[in-house]
């Protein structure tokens, strides 16, 4: 839902946003620029996306009950309060020295905030090459956290919710989040994209996250209209099963090596 909704609104805004860029260019050093923007994008979308799937967790609407792909299964107050304090020490103690210490690399390998922004079909291709090199290594990653050491010291964190909820997306161990950073920015170390790219991509990424954590399996969702997106129902299975699907956005990986579980 998230990320058809982002899209949408991208679009439709270009011509402010690339005034607003402008504007920003012109008044802000390119590393605060880069740093801070970056961070925004994950700290601010990420709170924004989650918004209306708790809303809709708190309402608990009957007719919305359909959707719900664990019927009935809701996270308490508790659990959210206690998910969203630790995920705001993983974004200030863990990405964020990660967004800084990475700023000049990326430099080095290309990336500008120049205006004109690029065409959003330069954005769009760049962002789904980006994805299908975060899928593709991400589910190696994922493979491996679930070895018997891995799962035990790593990623159970992770699982501790077998109906995974909005605000526990990111919810992790920290190496773990360090781990699974280096896919998100291999794709984008590869082209050396355009700021504006880059900030695009890791919101998008956020919302993939959130959508497939919801727990909601809605009408609209992509993967509806594109049977390879994964969507939230094969990612809610893997948290109900704790195996199988470990592709996060696409079921090529889980075809091809035969981890896909139904």
């Amino acid at each position: 839902m998230l990320v058809e909704l982002t899209t949408l609104c991208l679009v439709l805004s270009f011509g402010y946003i690339e005034k607003t860029w402008i504007w920003l260019c012109e008044n802000t050093s390119e590393y605060l620029m880069t740093v801070c923007g970056m961070f925004v994008s994950l700290v601010v979308g990420y709170l924004a996306g989650c918004v209306p799937y708790v809303v809709l967790d708190r309402l608990r609407l009957p007719f919305l009950d359909r959707y719900k792909v664990q019927k009935g299964r809701y996270a308490n107050k508790a659990d959210y309060v206690m998910v969203t304090m630790k995920i705001m020490g993983l974004f200030f103690i863990i990405m964020l020295p990660m967004i800084a210490m990475s700023t000049p690399i990326f430099r080095w390998l290309g990336m500008t905030r120049d205006p004109p922004l690029p065409d959003w079909t330069t954005v769009a291709i760049q962002i789904i090459f980006f994805f299908i090199v975060e899928d593709y290594m991400n589910y190696w990653i994922h493979r491996w956290l679930h070895t018997p050491w891995a799962y035990k010291a790593i990623h159970s964190v992770h699982h501790e919710y077998s109906a995974p909820f909005s605000v526990a997306a990111t919810y992790a161990h920290p190496l773990e989040v360090i781990l699974l950073g280096i896919p998100t920015f291999t794709g984008p170390a590869l082209v050396g994209p355009h700021l504006f790219t880059l900030w695009i991509w890791l919101l998008m990424r956020q919302y993939e996250a959130i959508d497939i954590h919801s727990g909601y399996e809605f009408p609209w969702n992509i993967n509806r209209y594109f049977p390879f997106y994964a969507g939230t129902a094969q990612h809610d299975l893997h948290h109900f099963r704790y195996s199988g699907n470990f592709a996060s956005v696409f079921t090529w990986c889980d075809q091809l090596y035969g981890t896909k579980v139904r």
